[in-house]
């Protein structure tokens, strides 16, 4: 090697030597901790300030890194968020939950600079956040955020806004029996999981869930209010010119229906009643006798001015008890005295084409042994089993009753109403 080569390789190697030693005296670690509160844009805006508990914030110090995180996220598939099962890297440094207030605190938060902004002893760098809540999604922070060394940074509020409107709806469930409120009946909402809009802001390709969204309870008079939350379809940027939701309203209460499967046998009518969806998908509808997937068709709205719900009302819907019990019980005496009960024989009760049967027997109570005892049970019918209309509307049906094994004389019954505990004294003649 020439004398000029081995001068120019030593020239160069103390350039960069001279390099190392600059960059290892300007580095530096600098640590800080970071405090703040994630709240509600929407209650900011009016003048609330409203704490988002339970979001999970991850911090960075490198925007390309929560930038990727952020364009990696599947909405609605929380595997996707930066600490997801379906990630297999950590970008994030840091990682904190919200408390019930919106706030958050991160300590021990450190980084290294080679060109400190005050020197050795003290640096101000850019910190960047993800924010993620069921309610309201992944967010960046909207603004700039910066941390200073060696103290407690108490940063401004992190505003993000839900992804949620809520709408009320008010609707009345009347007694097909005498047109008076019906108290007790359930009113479940099947809110859409997604939809679009046509050109003239008219709901197409809704999707709706399997199973409720939200219920409520009917009161004395028949009477219900509820407010439901739904989606802002079908995003974020759009949603401010569509603030309603396609709903599906359902009534259940047991032995009540809101449809007549078998056309012109009661009359019932529900001009706004739709029963031909299967709601639950468990292959039949109401017109098939799956009463629970009665339901009507409504509209869920919220005022984004007046940043409230509209309250809409429901069609007034009736509902029929078609279904009837009641029990029936007793004991078989000798007609003779009508006190003596009598063992072995049986009785028999028919309710149209279904027989009930029970054989007299003993039974011991705490102060004695009674004879004659029978138990029928449950006995059940249905709205078509009475003999006319007017016993459709009280529930009352026909019954024939018979004994085997002694002829019976008296006591037994012609008619049932729903709902009694009958207690029968049959006299028979051995």
């Amino acid at each position: 090697m020439s004398n000029q080569a081995t001068r120019r390789r030593i020239a160069a190697l103390i350039v960069i030597a001279a390099a190392a030693g600059l960059a290892a005296s300007c580095s530096a670690v600098f640590r800080s901790s970071i405090q703040g509160s994630v709240i509600d844009l929407e209650a900011w805006d009016d003048g609330t300030t409203t704490g988002v508990a339970d979001a999970k914030i991850f911090l960075y110090t490198d925007d390309k890194a929560r930038d990727a995180d952020y364009d990696a996220f599947v909405d609605g598939d929380e595997s996707t968020l930066p600490d997801g099962a379906a990630r297999t890297e950590r970008q994030y440094f840091q990682s904190t939950v919200t408390d019930a207030d919106g706030g958050y605190d991160f300590t021990g938060f450190i980084w290294e600079s080679l060109f400190p902004k005050y020197g050795k002893t003290a640096d101000r760098d850019e910190v960047f956040f993800l924010i993620y809540h069921p309610d309201y999604g992944l967010w960046k922070n909207p603004t700039p955020l910066y941390v200073v060394s060696d103290v407690t940074n108490n940063l401004d509020y992190i505003k993000i806004e839900d992804l949620w409107n809520e709408g009320r709806l008010a609707g009345t469930v009347l007694d097909w029996k005498d047109d008076d409120g019906l108290a007790g009946a359930t009113v479940s909402f099947y809110v859409a999981e997604s939809w679009d809009y046509d050109a003239s802001g008219g709901f197409t390709s809704v999707v709706y869930p399997t199973a409720p969204t939200a219920t409520t309870t009917t009161d004395a008079d028949g009477a219900w209010v509820a407010t439901v939350r739904f989606p802002m379809e079908p995003d974020r940027s759009t949603h401010a010119a569509h603030n309603d939701a396609p709903v599906r309203i359902a009534y259940t209460l047991t032995n009540y229906r809101c449809n007549d499967d078998e056309p012109g046998n009661t009359g019932l009518t529900n001009a706004s009643i739709v029963t031909d969806a299967d709601l639950d998908r468990d292959g039949r509808t109401a017109a098939q006798g799956d009463y629970e997937d009665a339901y009507v068709q409504a509209t869920l709205e919220y005022d984004a001015e007046e940043g409230e719900a509209v309250l809409g009302s429901a069609p007034t819907v009736t509902m029929q008890r078609w279904r009837f019990s009641a029990t029936v019980a007793g004991t078989v005496v000798d007609n003779a005295d009508g006190i003596t009960g009598i063992n072995g024989v049986t009785v028999d009760l028919a309710v149209k084409d279904r027989e009930y049967s029970a054989d007299s027997a003993p039974v011991d109570t705490a102060a004695s042994t009674e004879n004659g005892r029978f138990d029928l049970g449950t006995i059940v019918w249905e709205i078509g089993d009475g003999s006319g209309s007017a016993d459709w509307k009280v529930g009352e049906v026909t019954v024939t009753m018979a004994t085997t094994g002694a002829a019976l004389v008296s006591g037994g019954i012609a008619t049932l109403k729903p709902d009694a505990q009958r207690n029968l004294t049959l006299r028979v003649t051995p």
